[in-house]
């Protein structure tokens, strides 16, 4: 008796099933993605920030004279700010968000 390799014929059909399931991989993944989607979500600390954001935006300009006058002490170096009350004021703020 006589065995002869039919290699060709086996690399053949694995071949053709490897590209099968290639195919239904890409497929899966394509579905997939189509009904994952993207999604965001923001957490209360962000929503109160945006609030505020644009409470202070729609807001009138109320204080452009302070803002003048204190470019015009930075720009002639004379500003001199109360370090103790602007350190405190920033602590403060710190302190008063909600976590």
């Amino acid at each position: 008796m006589e065995i002869k390799k039919a290699y060709g014929e086996l690399n053949a059909y694995s071949a053709q099933k490897l590209q099968e399931t290639q195919r239904v991989q890409q497929d899966q993944t394509a579905k997939t993605a189509q009904q994952a989607g993207d999604k965001v979500a923001l957490s209360s600390e962000a929503r109160l920030l945006a609030a505020a954001n644009s409470t202070a935006s729609a807001a009138p300009d109320a204080r452009a004279e302070k803002v003048r006058e204190l470019k015009e002490q930075v720009q002639a170096g004379t500003y001199n700010p109360d370090i103790r009350k602007a350190a405190a004021n920033l602590i403060r703020d710190e302190l008063s968000l909600p976590r």
